[in-house]
């Protein structure tokens, strides 16, 4: 394990003489790792990424419902429940009307029975049939084009299904590592080799695997003409894998983006395969103060530390923030009350703050769920209707819009129970401040202009050090005026 740590460190550190020239390319360093172009000129901080888990969006085809892990009830979700390709395809508007730049999609490869997430991988070329065709596939992505949304691929290079026809064959028995499942998630030689929830762990060091997934990826890309890929359980395979895997995609696409899962909040931890050649992290480490600020009895001193902690990023602006996703529980049904007022805060930080917000289908609609599977109901159309959180959404995106020069930021003051945080940009600052405590806090700060509240056009004067009463739940967006 020492050894191994030594080869990741050396590897960070070379890696840091990166200079991300895209004109330039990949090129092969003196000591043996590759050079990767890894600030993708097709992203930056003025996207939005919504995410879409196919099968639970729209059934677009009733014609692909005819599978023994169909269910017709609503409720039965740890079957298909028919949402495919041509149903996001017919929603494509309505994501458009969403802000969104770009479309992730949960998984498209064929799965065994039951992997109705796309994260069971039964077949490396084929798309699976629960969902629609290679055709429909293209079709959905020249439509996004139309609409000048791009298209991220979820993609998995960790496992297998646990039925996978790999395992059965001899010629195959070192494509796997075949070591048990993980017990000790702080082992890194557990996490790398050992099988995530069961799920037979592919061995990237064997030369046929790696190569095979490269040609693999190449081809999805090639066919499909996507934009992007979200790499799926980053952390899980070695971190040599990733600059061979990145070097390869970059070489050929070299502003194709990449964006990478590691499910850990150590923001040095994310930046090292930054580093060795993925544009962007699903910001865990971030998240981590999400989480812990924006519900009951939450301490905003975790955002702020989560915000110290981004000067570790070298390129943050390229990360994915998010409230929430398919592997943990939705914002809005982690506290027992004031879901929507927590919810509204946590949607106005990720897109007030520089970097790329990830919205989760049915963020917008305040759609609830607790842990998985419960965080993968159908989605409802019907529900943005008078919908407080739908609306609040749709003036936020306005904000996000606005803000598209304001690239960084500070922290003016933080307690347990309120937290304001300045973006700064030449005389059109903006700042946000969340009171999470459901009693009226004073909050004080200590800065000088004239301010308009983005919601009620109320006018404030700041002038040094300023003290202002919060509501409960309260959320203030101001913006910065002149006469």
């Amino acid at each position: 394990m020492k050894l191994k740590k030594i080869i990741i460190g050396l590897l960070i550190i070379s890696s840091l003489l990166i200079v991300s020239c895209h004109s330039n390319g990949p090129t092969q360093e003196n000591d043996g790792f590759l050079q990767v172009a890894n600030t993708s000129s097709s992203f930056s901080k003025e996207d939005l990424i919504y995410f879409v888990l196919i099968d639970r969006f729209n059934d677009g085809d009733k014609n692909n419902n005819n599978y023994s892990d169909y269910s017709d009830d609503p409720n039965d979700l740890k079957q298909y429940l028919g949402g495919d390709l041509q149903g996001v395809i017919d929603k494509l508007d309505y994501i458009q009307g969403l802000g969104a730049t770009t479309l992730w999609l949960s998984p498209v490869v064929d799965n065994e029975p039951f992997g109705y997430h796309g994260y069971w991988t039964q077949d490396f070329y084929k798309v699976n049939p629960h969902f629609g065709d290679m055709e429909t596939l293209k079709t959905l992505v020249e439509e996004a084009h139309k609409r000048d949304i791009k298209v991220l691929l979820d993609y998995i290079v960790n496992h297998t299904g646990y039925q996978h026809p790999w395992l059965n064959d001899p010629d195959k028995k070192d494509w796997f590592h075949n070591k048990g499942t993980i017990t000790n998630f702080n082992d890194q030689e557990q996490v790398e080799t050992y099988n995530l929830a069961g799920l037979p762990d592919l061995n990237t060091e064997n030369p046929q695997v790696k190569d095979y997934i490269f040609e693999n990826v190449l081809w999805w890309i090639d066919q499909t003409g996507v934009d992007g890929l979200r790499l799926d359980t980053v952390r899980h395979v070695p971190i040599e894998f990733w600059n061979d895997f990145s070097h390869h995609i970059k070489s050929k696409y070299p502003d194709f983006y990449l964006l990478g899962e590691v499910w850990k909040n150590s923001a040095s931890l994310l930046e090292s395969y930054h580093q060795v050649g993925i544009d962007g992290l699903t910001n865990y480490s971030l998240y981590n103060g999400i989480e812990n600020t924006f519900k009951l009895y939450g301490d905003a001193n975790t955002l702020k530390i989560s915000l110290n902690n981004e000067s570790k990023f070298s390129h943050p602006q390229l990360n994915g923030i998010f409230v929430d996703n398919h592997d943990v529980s939705r914002l809005i049904s982690r506290s027992s009350k004031f879901g929507q007022a927590y919810l509204k805060q946590g949607l106005t930080f990720i897109m007030t703050y520089p970097a790329i917000p990830i919205i989760y289908y049915g963020t917008e609609i305040g759609l609830e769920g607790k842990e998985d599977p419960d965080n993968r109901r159908l989605m409802d159309f019907e529900a943005t209707k008078d919908n407080e959180i739908y609306d609040y959404y749709q003036e936020l995106l306005k904000l996000k819009n606005e803000m598209k020069d304001h690239l960084s930021f500070e922290i003016l003051n933080t307690t347990r129970d309120t937290i304001g945080i300045l973006y700064p940009k030449d005389t059109e600052n903006i700042i946000t401040i969340f009171n999470i405590s459901q009693r009226n806090q004073t909050f004080t700060f200590d800065h000088t202009g004239k301010y308009e509240d983005y919601f009620t056009n109320e006018i404030y004067d700041f002038k040094g050090q300023t003290s202002m009463e919060l509501e409960g739940n309260s959320t203030l967006v101001l913006r910065e005026i002149h006469d």
